[in-house]
């Protein structure tokens, strides 16, 4: 059986990311609204992004990274860790790539 682990995702950014050193480099933490259309309540999505992911080095758009910046990003999901680095039951979408979106196609 084949497995597959991404996700695609566009709509704004909720407010500017926070960045902050990892131990492999930068990591860039930020929140995301979809807009599903009108009269429905938008999802709110957190996400990380990291400038090194295993042995590959991705920058980070810190350009992009601004509240209300429209963005489609896409990646991949992972389990989540407390700070004393013991997993639990949540999870972390880690995005591989952001790219920007006219402001009409953010959706």
């Amino acid at each position: 059986m084949k497995t597959v682990n991404s996700f695609y995702l566009s709509g704004r950014l909720t407010a500017d990311a926070r960045y902050f050193e990892g131990k492999n480099g930068k990591v860039a933490r930020f929140s995301i609204a979809h807009n599903f259309g009108p009269g429905q309540q938008p999802l709110f999505v957190d996400a990380v992004m990291f400038s090194k992911t295993g042995a590959k080095d991705t920058p980070i758009p810190e350009d992009l990274m601004k509240k209300g910046t429209p963005v489609q990003v896409c990646g991949f999901f992972r389990p989540a860790k407390t700070k004393d680095g013991n997993k639990y039951s949540g999870f972390d979408l880690v995005v591989a790539s952001c790219d920007p979106l006219e402001d009409e196609s953010a959706t």
